[in-house]
């Protein structure tokens, strides 16, 4: 009886241990086998998106696309790591001993190779299928971006790496629109490591980026670059940049930097350039930021255009003696911009003050960023009222001691164009999703700066600089062109300012009467000639006539030409009378 019952113990002990291991096998274990199980009959695999395209304002790609092919490893079901080794390196997607390292390393999935040639991918596959490595070493189609401009647009558009993410220009810039969002499917595997997809598995798919279309117009794009390049090879400079915008809506026609880079070269390229250096290098602006003061005189009725400013001797400030090259006794007040002089503008400034300069070059910009979307905006430097003296007051009206980009000039001088306010710059012009719009640039008028009356007065005032003064050689003939010249010499940290290097910059805009294009050209480092007029001025005066036979705006040339017959008939009119 004893027996029976120890017997019947043991059994029972057995039994109980035998239900607390399956317990803890099917529950408390059970996850953990059921994921293991899932890995090995399972494989996630990423499913890419097609990143947006960019265009310009009329529709012209300013990126395409050419199909390609990404290499993928699931190293984990590689079985025979030689021979996939010997056919990968073949195709000279590494060395053998880092393919090696790769496959025995890595556990998961991984991306061997983004955007390889398509063709050979092709001809890999078949390679990897005779092998029976296909279900281990596979390609996904994609899309490599194909950047045909090169330097025309290579700041402004930037470029993507490996892993197709922006890395500068608009492509960075817009990279969370343009990039789109990756999907997933989950594949079966067999015994034998083989996927197979099935429809009883859950399947994510991708979302394909946004198409962004630019204010750019690609032809101005093109003058421009041609122009600018063409001046900075003639005077050896170092650096220009250029410019062009629609002064009434604040849109950015072209955007210029030279030298540029190339962006499907961009790794051959230094870092700096892949930057936007019309709007991320800052310069001081020279004698192009005189109607500023021209403007705070008028606005607050601190002179009259037809009173007189002395000059003889110069002007002493704070024990320091402003000159200028002219050598005269005085000049009108419109003449003290139209001839440039340092000590005119220089008096002028002292009637404006300190505070008021200050609010107004504010106001314009300076010291603060446009906020256009491109990366490494700069905003420019002015000191602020308590720290500013007398003296720099007078040398930052005709340019020295403050600094701003190209970008930040060209906004400043639509202000007068578009009569008197400030429009936001921007480069945006619409984002389409699915061929839906989901964002469209506006104009912003982000302040009233001057009146409309002191804006026309300005702007006069810069016909006059054209017609009459220093920027003689960027008239067009039979049309009304506002502008003015800048040569600032350069700033050396700790010696002062240079008596060899300069920064020389025109701006202006045309028509008069509510202009439709402004073209900025700042030329830094000159190396043969010295003033603006004769080194920035050309390419100005070449660009607008060259933008002027564009079918777009090839109407202000016939409205001036139309203006001009009226005027004839007119005074042929009253002379018969």
């Amino acid at each position: 009886m004893g027996r029976i019952k120890f017997a019947g113990g043991v059994l029972l002990v057995l039994a109980v241990g035998m239900l607390g291991y399956a317990f803890y096998l099917q529950v408390i274990l059970g996850p953990k086998y059921a994921e293991r199980a899932r890995s090995q009959q399972e494989e996630h695999i990423e499913l890419l998106p097609k990143r947006g395209k960019i265009y310009d304002r009329n529709g012209v790609p300013l990126v395409t696309e050419k199909k390609a092919a990404s290499v993928y490893v699931l190293p984990q079901y590689v079985q025979d790591i030689p021979k996939a080794v010997d056919i990968l390196s073949n195709y000279r997607l590494g060395t053998p001993t880092r393919l090696e390292r790769y496959i025995r390393t890595r556990k998961r999935f991984f991306w061997l190779v983004r955007k390889f040639d398509y063709e050979k991918a092709c001809a890999l596959k078949s390679e990897l299928q005779q092998a029976s490595l296909a279900n281990a070493i596979n390609i996904e189609e994609e899309a490599q971006r194909i950047y045909p401009w090169d330097e025309i647009t290579g700041s402004v558009v930037g470029f993507v790496g490996a892993e197709h993410t922006g890395l500068a220009g608009i492509e960075y810039t817009m990279d969370s629109l343009l990039a789109g969002k990756p999907g997933w499917a989950i594949y079966q595997r067999d015994a034998l490591g083989r996927d197979h997809p099935s429809p009883a598995f859950p399947v994510q798919e991708p979302e394909n980026g946004c198409d962004v279309t630019l204010t750019i117009d690609l032809n101005i794009q093109a003058i421009a670059y041609e122009e600018l390049k063409a001046a900075c090879e003639k005077f050896q400079a170092r650096r220009g940049y250029c410019v062009v915008m629609n002064p009434q809506t604040g849109e950015v026609l072209a955007l210029v930097d030279y030298p540029d880079f190339a962006p499907a070269r961009y790794s051959r390229y230094a870092r700096e350039t892949w930057k936007m250096g019309a709007v991320a290098d800052e310069f001081e602006p020279g004698s192009v930021y005189k109607p500023v003061v021209a403007a705070i005189c008028l606005e607050d009725s601190l002179a009259q255009r037809d009173e007189w400013v002395p000059t003889g001797g110069g002007i002493l400030v704070q024990g320091r003696r402003i000159t200028d090259i002219h050598g005269r006794d005085g000049f009108s007040f419109d003449d003290v911009f139209i001839k440039s002089s340092n000590i005119g503008v220089s008096k002028l400034a002292l009637r404006c003050g300190i505070q008021r300069f200050y609010e107004v070059s504010r106001l314009l910009g300076v010291g603060v960023p446009t906020g256009i979307e491109l990366p490494g905006e700069a905003s420019g430097k002015i000191d602020r009222p308590r720290q500013m003296t007398e003296l720099r007051l007078t040398n930052n009206a005709f340019g020295q001691g403050l600094s701003m980009t190209p970008l930040q000039l060209a906004a400043m001088y639509s202000t007068f164009a578009s009569g008197g306010v400030y429009n936001a710059p921007h480069i945006i012009q619409r984002v389409d999703r699915n061929g839906r719009v989901i964002f469209k640039g506006e104009t912003k008028e982000l302040r009233r700066v001057f009146s409309e009356t002191i804006a026309a007065e300005v702007c006069e005032i810069l016909q006059k600089v054209v017609d009459e003064g220093t920027g003689k050689v960027a008239r067009i003939e039979g049309i009304q062109v506002c502008g003015k010249t800048g040569t600032a010499q350069k700033a050396i940290p700790g010696q002062g300012y240079s008596s060899s290097l300069s920064v020389v910059s025109f701006v202006g805009f045309l028509p008069r009467e509510d202009a439709r294009l402004l073209v900025a050209v700042v030329i830094d480092e000159p190396g043969l000639g010295r003033f603006a007029g004769e080194i920035a001025a050309p390419p100005f005066q070449k660009i607008m006539e060259r933008m002027l036979r564009l079918p777009a705006y090839r109407d202000i040339r016939m409205q001036a030409l139309e203006e001009k017959m009226l005027a004839l008939a007119q005074d042929s009119v009253e002379s018969t009378q």
